[in-house]
């Protein structure tokens, strides 16, 4: 650790990001404990510190909220600490801050200031999910589950343990449905339909994703879903899905709107320029939106 364009390093240790208040990781230079241990951490480093205050770790969910279009929507994932089967815990923290004042805390600064913005909730913490679900009824969670798995440990939690208990969770407590991990849905594709019979969305998360072969065999087989790493590079002109909703509404509504194409616009174009006044399109949705 060491303070921000400070020309000197400082004695560098280790600290819980939950034990700093929100100014104090804002003051200082963090690093994750596996970059302590990298050859070059000093040059990367020192690197980061010299970047703008915007681009540094730690931006604050307001500020997230404030700085993107609300046409991006988001999947706000709650972390809690975990218990594995065998008692140690996530981080070696046993314990943590107070789940109904933290959770109280999210929902408050999502609710104040998230706007139309689409949103979806999801946690690891059967629980969290539990009380997001009791707390509020405008965003729906998804219980995210590793279920039975080779490359992690086995949680404590038995309604972690397995995708089958999973969805039995989610289906009492009403949830949106699960995201489940896609080690265990690669080996058991059962559970994708078991999961819909329930009336649950099912979303899937791991490493396992990021393999485009296993994305197809997922998307065939209905999974709603899909988070991996680097989408932009497999798919940089992906539509924005909450842009295109918007449009087929709005066409909908104004039959006019199907005969307005603007494909030279930029984002959003006059009216004058559809031809059609009072009616302000995106281009970039409009090229997509008969195959959305």
């Amino acid at each position: 650790m060491k303070k921000k364009f400070d020309a000197d390093p400082v004695e560098l240790f280790e600290i819980p990001v939950k034990e700093l208040t929100f100014d104090q990781l804002q003051l200082l230079k963090l690093a994750h404990v596996t970059a302590l241990k990298s050859k070059d951490r000093k040059e990367s480093m020192v690197a980061e510190e010299n970047s703008f205050s915007e681009n540094q770790p730690f931006p604050s969910l307001k500020m997230v909220l404030e700085s993107l279009p609300e046409d991006v929507g988001f999947n706000i994932e709650i972390k809690w600490i975990c218990q594995q089967r065998d008692g140690m815990w996530d981080g070696n923290l046993s314990a943590y801050f107070d789940m109904n004042l933290f959770l109280d805390i999210i929902l408050k600064t999502v609710l104040e200031n998230s706007g139309k913005r689409r949103i979806v909730f999801s946690s690891f913490d059967a629980d969290i999910c539990t009380m997001v679900r009791h707390k509020q009824n405008r965003y729906p969670i998804l219980f995210l589950t590793q279920g039975k798995s080779d490359i992690y440990p086995e949680l404590m939690d038995l309604r972690s343990r397995t995708t089958a208990i999973a969805m039995s969770f989610a289906q009492f407590e009403n949830l949106l449905g699960i995201n489940a991990h896609t080690e265990d849905l690669l080996r058991n594709p059962s559970y994708i339909q078991e999961a819909k019979a329930k009336g649950l969305v099912i979303f899937c998360w791991g490493d396992d994703t990021n393999d485009p072969e296993n994305r197809r065999k997922l998307k065939e087989l209905g999974v709603n879903g899909l988070i991996y790493d680097r989408i932009y590079d497999w798919m940089p002109e992906q539509p924005n899905i909450f842009q295109v909703e918007q449009l087929e509404r709005l066409k909908q509504e104004l039959p006019e709107l199907k005969s307005c194409l603007c494909p030279t616009a930029s984002r959003f174009v006059p009216a004058s320029l559809c031809g059609e006044p009072g009616i302000h399109v995106g281009a970039n949705s409009i090229d997509n939106v008969d195959s959305a």
